[in-house]
């Protein structure tokens, strides 16, 4: 926390039955945060840090970048002996491996997946 940030003093009690608890703290596990952040999270609607799975998914989109930045510069370097097939063949790598992401993050309709990649509400 940075000097003038607010500290947290406030305190908010919140009772919830044994199964609920077990379920608050497993979904907050699996993204990787405490069940404070978790809950503060999603009852205030803010980011608060990237989880490991997060991190991840932000990895796995630079290497597709990277990929799809490549292919791009090799197709605008060798224009007049780009072979089609091979241009064809390595989009379809790339579009196998968005899927592939997509599946992992929940995106798996064509659809999520196209309105996630165009900027439009991304799938949560």
């Amino acid at each position: 926390m940075g000097k003038n940030a607010e500290s947290r003093t406030a305190w908010i009690k919140l009772r919830v039955t044994p199964a609920e608890k077990e379920t608050i703290t497993a979904k907050a596990k699996a993204q990787g945060q405490t069940v404070t952040d978790f809950i503060r999270q999603r009852a205030l609607d803010y980011r608060l840090r990237r989880t490991m799975l997060e991190k991840e998914h932000v990895r796995q989109l630079a290497r597709l970048g990277a990929n799809l930045n490549q292919l791009a510069r090799w197709a605008n370097t060798y224009k007049s002996r780009a072979e089609a097939i091979q241009v064809l063949a390595a989009l379809v790598s790339m579009e196998k491996m968005l899927k592939q992401y997509a599946v992992s993050t929940g995106c798996e309709s064509s659809s999520s997946l196209e309105s996630n990649l165009s900027g439009e509400s991304p799938c949560t």
